[in-house]
């Protein structure tokens, strides 16, 4: 097949090492060993890894020398430009905050030392180019399924989470200044709501000790607001409106009855929660909360003002109206926002992890009906089957892995979307290299199994939009239409295995039967 050469290359020796060690520099050693060392690491072997992964794609227009050095060049030439320049730092850092959450890649010209290690990688071309075709067996195959989705999840759950996470923990009120806290360093604004600027000497004598969860209306003292979320909650015995920690109450009678008066509504919180990514360690509860409340006196009536983590701000003017308000300081980089209630796509890796299994036992259940139809030999049966059951089995530890990998990315679609296209990719060659069902047959069953992942993904996407606004009931609707394309999968199945002149050939004993649409086209990598 064209690109062969080119899945040898990602199996190869140096590249699976290279690999091994990106990973673990990226999540384990940057951190027990901080330094010049582990700083370059990750470049060098992230220049073994990333060529012979970008030749995957060469290799579907282009095989051969050219593919393999167009793959190495380029690498090469984007590195360079993103650390020769600030136009290429700053582009490389929006791609990967999609790939992998918020990321910043620095300019650094010293990290050019690594480039010769592009010579490893184009060593490691030469001899998977050289060596004989990768034997049919499955400790061969094993190397090809297990190496290209982790050479794609080194390449995009690199690096790991920074320790700490920017938060307005506090609001307080300094004469007409606002100031509020955000990682020990001080901001003040006249407004409350934007031009907030860095507060060298903060008056530490005059500020509160600790968060205000409550606070009245400076002239009526029964008039009254309190946040949902705060340092004295306890998130292990109650869980206050369900978990929905950002929210204001409200009272006009001295406490004896509350209401709630602004909150992210129920059903899109957790779209709102999963949005943020948080380092490992950090707690959720008190980063993504209104922890602390602040009343003042406007013209008009008054104005409340309250912390809201990783949110920034949520206002309420002197006409009864709440807003969330974002902090931006430009001066210093910080810039907090409130995430928005709907995004296509956004936030749902768990689900596309979900979809990429389902599509998998898709391709396994309908290609066993296939080939149980040709009335195939249990041998023939098992070279078909047990290669997807593998790969449905393998799937398990290598999603495993990837959890923990982009643990920091939460529940980002893209970090958590490679690994399980890489396995259906997968698994859809192997459908197409078995012998006993025909290829333009077995490609029908691939486009069935692909529509059952398809249709419980559905649902999730109408999710992230809003319809339906519950979480829970996308789930629902999710399995419902992944049950309802069964019927058509075993139609499918039992239609492709439905081939007379296959079917006399594999029943005699002979599964290498000819192929129109595959004449001359060789079966093994």
């Amino acid at each position: 097949m064209r690109a062969g050469v080119f899945l040898r290359w990602v199996a190869h020796p140096l590249t699976v090492a290279a690999t091994a060690v990106l990973l673990l520099n990226d999540h384990v050693f940057k951190q027990a060993w901080p330094g010049v060392v582990t700083g370059k690491l990750s470049d060098v072997a992230g220049l073994v890894v990333a060529p012979a992964v970008l030749g995957l794609l060469f290799g579907l227009f282009r095989a051969g020398p050219f593919g393999a050095a167009a793959a190495t060049l380029l690498t090469g030439a984007g590195f360079a430009w993103v650390k020769l320049s600030r136009t290429g730092a700053e582009v490389a850092s929006a791609a990967w905050s999609v790939v992998n959450g918020p990321s910043v890649v620095l300019a650094d010209p010293s990290d050019l030392i690594a480039l010769p290690a592009l010579g490893l990688a184009w060593w490691a071309w030469r001899r998977a180019a050289a060596a004989p075709p990768l034997p049919d067996g499955p400790a061969h195959r094993l190397r090809v399924v297990l190496a290209m989705p982790f050479a794609v999840l080194a390449i995009a759950a690199t690096s790991a989470a920074p320790d700490t996470l920017p938060s307005v923990d506090s609001v307080q009120l300094t004469g007409e200044q606002v100031i509020i806290e955000v990682n020990e360093r001080f901001y003040g604004s006249g407004s409350g709501t934007g031009e907030w600027t860095l507060l060298p000497d903060t008056p530490l004598g005059q500020l509160p000790e600790r968060q205000q969860l409550e606070a009245c209306v400076p002239d009526d003292a029964a008039h009254c607001y309190r946040v949902h979320g705060g340092a004295d909650l306890d998130t292990v015995e109650r869980r206050p409106h369900g978990g929905r920690l950002l929210g204001v109450d409200e009272t006009t009678d001295a406490g004896q009855s509350w209401h709630t008066v602004w909150e992210v509504p129920a059903a899109r919180w957790p779209f709102v929660e999963r949005q943020h990514s948080l380092p490992s360690g950090a707690d959720r509860m008190s980063k993504v909360a209104s922890v602390d409340v602040l009343v003042r006196s406007v013209p008009g009536g008054h104005e409340v003002i309250v912390a809201n983590g990783v949110e920034g701000l949520a206002v309420r003017d002197a006409g009864g109206a709440w807003r969330r308000v974002p902090v931006v300081v430009a001066a210093t980089g910080l810039d907090l926002r409130p995430a928005p209630l709907t995004g296509f796509g956004q936030v749902i890796g768990d689900d596309v992890i979900d979809a990429g299994l389902i599509t998998l036992l898709a391709l396994l259940i309908g290609m066993s009906v296939a080939v149980g139809r040709t009335r195939a030999r249990l041998g023939h049966v098992l070279v078909v089957v047990l290669p997807l059951v593998f790969l449905l089995l393998a799937a398990i530890p290598i999603i495993g892995v990837l959890v923990f990998f982009t643990s920091s990315s939460g529940t980002l679609t893209v970090p958590n979307m490679t690994v399980p296209l890489c396995l259906i990719g997968i698994g859809i060659g192997l459908t197409m290299m078995q012998g006993a069902v025909r290829r333009s047959r077995a490609a029908v069953v691939d486009a069935v199994a692909v529509l059952t992942g398809l249709a419980f993904l559905g649902p999730f996407l109408g999710w992230t939009l809003g319809f339906p606004a519950d979480r829970e009931t996308a789930v629902q609707i999710g399995l419902i239409l992944a049950a309802a394309c069964l019927p058509l999968l075993v139609a499918a199945g039992w239609w492709a295995g439905r081939d007379p002149a296959i079917t006399g050939a594999v029943a005699a004993g002979d599964p290498q039967r000819p192929d129109p649409g595959a004449a001359g086209q060789q079966h093994r990598l």
